[in-house]
């Protein structure tokens, strides 16, 4: 039997006194009887529970319970009665809390005066409810205890949610909650018209590189701050990335230059004035049946577009944008199968001295044919291949086709035809490319004085020290060099001076402006002066007729390649082909 001391005593009135503007745990006692609320408060009155003190809300029935709930935030504990206006009325309340509000930190404690009301096992499992006691079971003691293993849980899941939808950076909502978040929104049905957009500071890594990973934080917390305080409480903020906020709010509040301007000022950190810029990608209004994750995919790819073309500005998303990636991502996953059923082929396309007619060469180019017949082009799905890192095993397979294909043409009685293989840029820069070079040579047998690899333009200029070390192990292997493209690019002429190359080839944009009156032709003719005291070989591509033919000749072009001699062709129409021009070659 419990003692007196141990047994609740009804008060007549209530006692809260006043709360200290200390943090205190908030307790709600719903119950249809007004002396469980007195005997509650008084039970637990003065007392501190993990440090802090109790603030009590009461309500009287299950209605009211829904009607504070519906206002009060951080509700931690309820003391719910199970039997009120109904008989079901607690757990009606208890499947309003977990379902409609979706509180599910919020800990419920259920309470009765009349057992045979007792919720079924199922029940309390379903509905999250955390204990179950009759009003005779709570004593004092065991009220404290009770309440005290309500608030412990009710304080770890906040931390441990803190920890999985919360960035301890900034203090934001991180990526998780954001979805959660506006998917709330959303669903409510009441925030249709609103946006989501991305934002990404421009060139952060750069920064992080160059005054460290403390100050750089330091400015993500200032650039987290100055966007909560001036956007509002009405836009959701949340740090999704390491240097990407996502926002959520009306048109208005999120107008792109309005929060493009907030990054005018300098943001004063650690007592530096740092200016920084952003970059932006938002939706339009979301409408209806649109969730959270599909919005912020579309914000995406308009943030992706703006950071290659407007840099610093906005770009808004538009279907045109989504069909585009959808296609890209077909369009790769169908490169993958094609690599795999060997569906991809090499074709060769004939060079020719321009003064003599003779066969120089050929350039190996890789063709797509898919399950249908048709041809993917090139210049659709070589990025593709780039930007996924399969150009690197591509690029390997071409070479040594090449290499194979050179043997057979020499093994055919062909003369001692030149190889040009194109390597890309992610393939050059690879770890393996030396090694993978060298091996092609080695197990296809070929000679490497009549292996000539093509790089661009683009490529030969960035990182100078690299690309010469590069180059010169390529020619110690003694594999000639061309630069493809030339043109098109920035080159600089002293650098361009130290490379190991040997042969320029001009971009078939300017071979077909030759013919017109148009700054094309002087391009072309910079191009072979150029070569010329440099002492290269210039080749042009793209060659369609002999007025082009003849106009190169005169500017002093040794070599060309082009439909007005051939289209790429397979290895035995390329045999045919060489068959025929020497025995007619006029």
């Amino acid at each position: 039997m419990p003692t007196d001391a141990d047994t609740l005593h009804f008060l007549d009135d209530e006692s809260e006194g006043q709360f200290a503007k200390e943090l205190f745990w908030r307790l709600m006692v719903v119950d249809d009887e007004p002396d469980v609320h007195r005997a509650t408060t008084f039970a637990l009155a003065g007392i501190k529970i993990l440090g802090r003190s109790l603030q009590f809300l009461h309500a009287y029935s299950a209605a009211e319970a829904t009607q504070l709930l519906r206002t009060e935030p951080d509700v931690a504990v309820v003391l719910l009665d199970v039997v009120m206006e109904r008989e079901d009325a607690g757990l009606a309340l208890v499947k309003t809390i977990r379902h409609d509000f979706k509180l599910t930190e919020l800990r419920i404690i259920l309470r009765t005066g009349q057992p045979g009301y007792a919720p079924e096992i199922e029940t309390i499992h379903d509905f999250d409810i955390n204990d179950y006691k009759t009003k005779s079971e709570l004593t004092r003691t065991k009220l404290y205890a009770t309440v005290t293993a309500a608030l412990r849980a009710y304080d770890q899941i906040r931390k441990l949610d803190e920890l999985a939808f919360y960035d301890r950076l900034s203090q934001l909502p991180n990526r998780n909650k954001f979805l959660d978040l506006s998917d709330e929104r959303l669903a409510s049905g009441r925030h249709s018209a609103e946006v989501i957009a991305i934002l990404d500071i421009d060139d952060f890594s750069e920064i992080n590189d160059a005054l460290g990973h403390q100050q750089g934080d330091r400015l993500l917390q200032a650039v987290a701050d100055r966007l909560k305080q001036k956007l509002g409480s009405e836009v959701i903020l949340a740090r999704i990335g390491g240097d990407t906020f996502g926002l959520m709010g009306t048109a208005a509040e999120l107008e792109p230059a309005r929060v493009l301007s907030l990054f005018r000022d300098p943001f004063l950190v650690n007592e530096d004035s740092m200016v920084v810029t952003a970059t932006m990608g938002l939706t339009k209004a979301l409408g209806g049946g649109v969730t959270g994750r599909d919005a912020i995919k579309d914000a995406n790819i308009a943030l992706k577009r703006a950071k290659k073309s407007r840099r610093g500005s906005f770009v808004m998303y538009s279907t045109e944008m989504g069909s585009d990636i959808r296609e890209r991502v077909r369009l790769l996953q169908n490169l993958r199968s094609a690599v795999e059923s060997e569906r991809l082929f090499v074709v060769y396309q004939p060079q020719v001295n321009l003064a003599s007619g003779a066969v120089v060469g050929v350039e190996a180019l890789i063709r797509w044919r898919k399950e249908d017949g048709s041809f993917v082009a090139p210049d659709r799905f070589i990025p593709l291949a780039e930007a996924s890192g399969m150009i690197v095993a591509i690029g390997d397979w071409v070479l040594r086709m090449a290499c194979r294909e050179l043997v057979r043409f020499q093994a055919l009685g062909l003369p001692t035809l030149r190889m040009s293989v194109n390597v890309s840029q992610i393939q050059f820069r690879h770890p393996d490319f030396l090694e993978k070079l060298n091996a092609a040579l080695l197990d296809t047998g070929i000679n490497p004085r009549y292996l000539e690899l093509e790089i661009t333009e683009s490529v030969a200029m960035e990182d100078a020290d690299f690309m010469l070390e590069t180059l010169h192990m390529v020619r110690e292997l003694g594999i000639s060099i061309a630069i493809d493209d030339f043109g098109t690019g920035y080159s600089s002429l002293s650098q361009l001076r130290q490379l190991p190359i040997d042969r320029l080839k001009i971009d078939r944009a300017f071979v077909g402006e030759l013919s017109q009156q148009v700054s094309g032709g002087h391009i072309a003719a910079m191009v072979i002066e150029l070569g010329r005291n440099l002492k290269l070989t210039v080749i042009a591509e793209g060659i369609e007729d002999e007025g082009q033919a003849q106009s190169l000749l005169g500017l002093g072009c040794h070599e060309g390649q082009g439909y007005l001699y051939a289209k790429p062709l397979l290895p035995a129409q390329f045999t045919e082909w060489y068959q025929a021009r020497v025995a007619n070659p006029g």
